[in-house]
């Protein structure tokens, strides 16, 4: 009996033990499956309950747009935004007012307004075919901008019309990946080759900006972000944040902290004659490129990108206005390429599937403490 006892006793202190041993904090983030295997480029919510993903891929005409009404739980999902066929376009970004209306851009320069929360959409933009607009920017429900690979375009009615505003800049087309539009005069520009451009006539005219940027380093600058007149960051290939307290006048650029987030020559080692030649062939280790920058206020926010190749994403968080960073998640399978801030309450991202099976957004409540 004494013995038994013993037993037991023995039994509950290797329990008690081993369920006080380290554990691996829960992620803060979670896995909400689409049940599709597209890949997503645009993310909208209206409130805590409505929100539309879109995207496509190879084998889905007409691109794809998801709707949810249950807060991201369960979505349904409708392909062919366009009555007729209009090819392979993929559904690149998303914008509602409301429940009921919304736009949505195209891979190909075109865009459809809808007024039944997305049940029909209508073409109100042809595109070129090679513009592949990658983002909407509106000060209220009237007045927004598009941008692209075409520039800058402006409608002051909801999306139903639309003019170019930005012009071409030595010979060329402006190439744009982001626009932020402040306010009725003033708006922000990221794209390719460093480029960073502003404008304070409401986009008559665009300037380039000073950037720390070194004139051999041209990285695609991806996102660009403002949570108030002085405070934006822009991120964008080889982990590059810059960020600014003063409204533009000069930009700072920011550390994320990753010994990887720039790329490296991948040397070659060549034994040759008793010895080890230690080669440059050119080739490099993938860099991390920033797609997403969203803040809740000067202090707080996160950043989000992927290694090109390594089927790998990481999303940024910061406390102290991008002083300093720290790796929030750590996503295998994904490429990230969006970001989303519902209501201050709720941060969603999601990308590109570079793995077998379903696609997933990731959901992350903005608790008091996370705030």
């Amino acid at each position: 009996m004494r013995s038994r006892a013993r037993a037991l006793l023995v039994g509950v202190v290797v329990l008690v033990v081993a369920g006080c041993g380290p554990r691996k904090p829960p992620s803060a983030w979670e896995a909400l499956q689409l049940g599709t295997m597209a890949d997503f480029r645009g993310l909208w919510f209206t409130d805590p309950q409505n929100g539309w993903i879109v995207g496509g891929n190879y084998n889905i005409p007409g691109g794809l747009i998801g709707r949810t009404r249950d807060g991201g739980r369960t979505w349904r999902f409708a392909s062919n935004l366009a009555a007729t066929p209009v090819g392979r376009l993929q559904a690149t970004a998303v914008r509602f007012f409301e429940t009921e209306r919304g736009l949505v851009a195209t891979g190909d320069g075109a865009i459809f307004a809808t007024r039944d929360g997305g049940e029909n959409w209508a073409l109100v933009r042809h595109g070129s075919g090679s513009e592949y607009l990658n983002g909407f920017s509106f000060i209220d429900d009237e007045r927004g901008w598009a941008v692209g690979h075409g520039g800058v375009l402006g409608t002051v009615d909801a999306g139903q019309r639309w003019s170019r505003l930005t012009p071409a800049r030595g010979g060329h087309q402006v190439s744009g990946w982001a626009v932020h539009r402040l306010d009725e005069r003033t708006g922000w520009l990221a794209g390719m080759h460093g480029t960073l451009l502003y404008t304070v006539d409401g986009g008559i005219t665009w300037e380039s900006a000073a950037t720390p940027l070194p004139a051999a380093e041209r990285p695609a600058l991806r996102d660009v972000f403002f949570i108030d007149e002085q405070h934006g960051w822009v991120v964008g290939e080889e982990g590059t944040i810059l960020a600014t307290r003063d409204g533009g006048g000069t930009w700072l650029r920011q550390d994320t902290g990753l010994a990887d987030a720039r790329s490296a020559p991948k040397f070659e080692r060549i034994p040759r004659a008793g010895k080890i030649d230690v080669i440059d062939a050119g080739d490099r280790t993938p860099g991390l490129t920033l797609s997403a920058v969203r803040f809740v206020d000067p202090s707080r926010g996160w950043v989000a990108g992927y290694y090109a190749g390594l089927g790998r994403s990481l999303i940024l968080r910061t406390q102290d206005g991008g002083a300093t960073w720290a790796v929030d998640a750590d996503i295998a399978g994904e490429e990230l390429r969006v970001l989303f801030v519902q209501g201050g309450a709720t941060l969603w991202a999601a990308g590109a599937r570079v793995r077998e099976g379903p696609q997933a957004i990731y959901r992350r409540a903005l608790s008091a403490a996370a705030k």
